[in-house]
């Protein structure tokens, strides 16, 4: 009877049965040790706000979320900001609202989600009308886009960053209208130098005449310059620019001058360049340049006004601070040597001391820099006469 069984089809098939159950039961047990026992739980690598949620059951998410966030906020070494030159203004991160319910609906696992934030009632408006009332903004005399600032503050949030800071020379609402003249001074050309071929050297290395001073950089006037324009070029040039420069925020960081006066042509009293004296050598590695520590970029304009004249302009934005230069004169008189030799006879002439000082006051009075940020000497020449008889 069992022989007859064993061999019947009947019992082929039962064993085939119990085989592939078998089978069965093995791959569910391999598949439930390697993904089955993660059902209910967030993929690898998924991330919600700044909470990683890999391995995470969906039904603990929300409870995590509302600690991580609580935390989040009560964490007063978080900094949400904007600032426009050296001002800031802080975000209360207490007005943030943050949606558990529609973050967890959009989640895309395995990757990096956002918070959904918003502002409830009036915040958004009373933060924009905030923004726009600040002191230092209504000093700029420029306009901003505070609603994409507000916004892109908002995707922040979402993140849960530990800083934003946001520079509000990114949100000027027109460029174009907001840069505009600082100031501008005429540049004498001496005989033999043209104008037009000092314009030309700047033209072939920048466009439309516009020398940029490009935002946290050093300029140069021998490294921007030094291949188009001759020393005496680069002098003049680097003149007008030390004068435009002196009212600004910008370091001067090189400066060499010519410590002689020309009394020919010039007289104490009558000598224009106290102050404003440059000498650039290239034989001796002597330069010009100063550093732009602005979030905004500056630049030159230089325009021919006549055959031997032209005029350097400072383009930017305009300070809020308020900045005064001084050039304090101090004269040396000239000491008189007498001679018996009618050889070396020679007119005295009074010496200088210049100390330019550069004193910025910001818009609540307090006095944020007074330096004197230049100091020349130029020695006085002894008279000799000759020795009574």
């Amino acid at each position: 009877m069992n022989s007859q069984f064993k061999n019947s089809n009947l019992g082929f098939y039962l064993y085939a049965v119990i085989i592939v159950m078998i089978a069965v039961a093995s791959i569910f047990v391999f598949w439930y040790m390697v993904k089955g026992y993660k059902l209910g739980t967030y993929d690898e690598n998924t991330i919600l706000g700044s909470v990683y949620l890999g391995g995470i059951k969906e039904d603990e998410v929300e409870a995590k979320l509302r600690r991580r966030v609580e935390l989040w906020l009560k964490d007063d070494t978080i900094i949400f900001e904007t600032t426009y030159q050296g001002y800031s203004y802080e975000f209360d991160r207490e007005l943030f609202y943050f949606d558990y319910d529609l973050s967890i609906y959009n989640l895309v696992q395995g990757e990096a989600n956002d918070l959904v934030v918003s502002f409830q009632g009036t915040d958004r408006v009373d933060i924009f009308n905030e923004l726009q009332n600040l002191e230092f903004v209504e000093a700029s005399g420029v306009y901003f886009d505070f609603e994409r600032l507000i916004n892109d503050v908002r995707l922040d949030a979402g993140f849960m960053k530990s800083y934003s800071s946001k520079k509000l020379e990114d949100y000027l609402i027109d460029e174009s209208v907001a840069i505009s003249e600082i100031s501008s001074v005429e540049l004498n050309i001496p005989e033999g130098m043209f104008v037009d071929d000092v314009i030309s050297g700047v033209n072939n290395t920048y466009q439309d005449s516009k020398i940029m001073l490009n935002s946290k950089e050093l300029f140069d006037v021998v490294a921007a310059l030094g291949g188009e324009l001759s020393d005496s070029e680069m002098s003049v040039l680097a003149t007008g620019m030390l004068d435009l420069v002196q009212e600004t925020n910008f370091p001067i960081n090189e400066i060499h001058y010519v410590p002689t006066i020309d009394y020919i042509t010039y007289t104490i009293n009558s000598y224009p360049y106290f102050g404003h004296n440059v000498n650039v050598n290239q034989t001796i590695d002597s330069s010009f340049s100063f550093y732009n520590p602005n979030d905004s970029d500056y630049y030159f304009m230089l325009e021919k006004t006549g055959e031997t004249t032209a005029i350097l302009s400072l383009y930017g934005l305009p300070f809020v601070n308020e900045i005064i230069v001084n050039i304090l004169e101090d004269k040396i008189d000239y000491i008189t040597q007498e001679t018996d030799n009618d050889q070396i006879l020679q007119i005295g002439y009074d010496g200088m001391i210049i100390n330019v000082q550069r004193t910025i006051t910001d818009i609540y009075d307090n006095i944020l820099y007074d330096k004197i940020i230049l100091f020349e000497f130029y020695p006085p020449i002894k008279e000799i006469i000759l020795e009574p008889n």
